[in-house]
C-alpha cells in the first residue's frame, strides 16, 4: 500500500461503537439538511453516488449533468435536485453557472471525465481545477474527489485517462481543500469494453495483449456510492485522508478463465495471444494506453488491501459476479454465437 494510502478496516472497527462522536456531521451543522453536490451525472461514479445518497435523512443531493438527457428525469423521481452544467471541448468554463449550482453547497463529490466522449487532458484539468477553486471560494466544507495513480509521476510514462486526474489532485491537496481522496483502480467496466475478443473459428481470441503473469486490482466502479455516502457521514475521520480502494485482484489468465466460466454452457473456446513489449510496440493498431495501463497496475501501482472496501461497503462485486451478472450485456458486446 501506498505510504500516502491509509487502511480504514481497523479505525473504522475500533470507532463504530462511538458513532455519535465520529460518525456524523459536526453539531453546529446538523441544525437542517446539508446539500451534498454530485459532479459527474450520468456517469458510472456519480450514479452511484446520488442513489446513495439521496435516502439519507442528513443531506439534499444536487446532481449535476453535462447536458440534457433521458437519465435527468430519472433522478429527478428519486428526490435529486438536477442542474445542467454544459462544458464542451472548447470555450469558456461557465463560472456563473457554477456559482449558482454551488450555492449553499455543504459537500462536493467530484468526479472528472468519467462520461463518453471523453475530454482531452487538458481540457479535464482546467475543469477540475477550476472546481478545486470554486471549493475554496465558496468554503466548501468537505470534498471528496475520485481519483487514480499518477502514472508519469510514478512511471514516466504518459497516461492521459490517468495524468489528469493526477494532476487535479495536487491541485487540491496544494490549495488546502476539506479533501477526501479515493484511489481507484482499474474498473470492470474499462477491462470488457477494451478486451474484445474476435472469433476465430470456433474460438474466442483475445488479441493484442501485452504478456503478462502479474495480477492487478480492479473493481466496479459502481460500488464507490456507499463509501461516498459513509464519507460525507463521518468527516472528522474522513477529511484529510487519501484510500486506495480495491476489490478484486485478477490477471490476464483469470480474466479469460471468468469469461470461460460464465458462458460454458455455450460450450465456446476463450483463450488469448500475448505479445512481447517488442512486438506489441511494433504494431500502432495496438491499444497503447490500456497497455500502459496493465503495464503501470501489474508492475508499479501500490497493492492495496481489499479488507479496506469490505469495511466501508460489505456489498461490491467480485469481477466473477459482475461478469455473471451481465451475461446478456457481455454477450451483445462479444457479438456471441447463439
Amino acid at each position: 500500500m501506498n505510504g500516502g494510502e491509509v487502511n480504514f478496516e481497523e479505525q473504522l472497527l475500533e470507532t463504530s461503537q462511538n458513532s455519535q462522536s465520529y460518525f456524523t456531521i459536526d453539531e453546529e451543522d446538523s441544525v437542517m439538511k446539508k446539500t451534498i453536490l454530485v459532479w459527474g451525472l450520468p456517469g458510472v461514479q456519480a450514479s452511484s453516488v446520488a442513489t446513495a445518497l439521496v435516502g439519507n435523512p442528513l443531506f439534499n443531493v444536487r446532481g449535476i449533468f453535462n447536458k440534457e438527457c433521458q437519465d435527468v428525469a430519472k433522478f429527478q423521481e428519486m428526490g435529486v435536485e438536477t442542474e445542467i452544467v454544459e462544458i464542451s471541448e472548447k470555450g469558456p468554463i461557465p463560472i456563473i453557472k457554477l456559482n449558482n449550482v454551488f450555492r449553499d453547497v455543504y459537500g462536493v463529490f467530484i468526479v472528472t471525465n468519467d462520461i463518453e466522449p471523453l475530454l482531452a487532458m487538458r481540457r479535464e484539468m482546467e475543469v477540475g481545477v477550476k472546481l478545486a477553486e470554486m471549493c475554496e471560494r465558496l468554503k466548501i466544507k468537505h470534498v471528496i474527489y475520485s481519483a487514480v495513480d499518477f502514472v508519469f509521476r510514478i512511471t514516466g510514462n504518459r497516461c492521459s485517462r490517468y495524468d489528469g486526474k493526477g494532476e487535479i489532485e495536487y491541485r487540491m491537496k496544494g490549495i488546502g481543500l476539506p479533501l477526501t481522496v479515493l484511489k481507484l483502480p482499474l474498473s470492470y467496466e474499462y477491462l470488457v469494453n477494451t478486451l474484445l475478443p474476435s472469433r476465430q473459428g470456433t474460438d474466442y481470441v483475445f488479441t493484442g495483449i501485452v504478456d503478462s503473469t502479474l495480477d492487478f486490482d480492479v473493481m466496479n466502479y459502481s460500488d464507490i456510492g456507499p463509501v461516498v455516502k459513509l464519507a460525507f457521514e463521518r468527516p472528522n475521520i474522513f477529511i484529510g485522508k487519501t484510500i486506495g480502494l480495491t476489490v478484486d485482484r485478477i490477471d490476464l489468465k483469470k480474466f479469460v478463465t471468468n469469461m470461460e466460466e460464465v458462458f460454458k454452457e455455450r460450450k465456446l473456446s476463450w483463450r488469448y495471444e500475448r505479445l512481447s513489449w517488442k512486438e506489441y510496440q511494433k504494431d500502432k493498431k495496438n491499444n497503447r494506453e490500456l497497455a500502459t495501463l496493465l503495464d503501470f497496475h501489474c508492475n508499479y501501482a501500490p497493492l492495496r488491501d481489499a479488507r479496506t472496501m469490505q469495511a466501508l461497503n460489505p456489498n461490491v462485486q467480485t469481477f466473477l459476479q459482475y461478469v455473471t451478472a451481465n451475461q446478456t450485456r457481455l454477450s451483445k458486446l462479444f457479438k456471441l454465437a447463439t
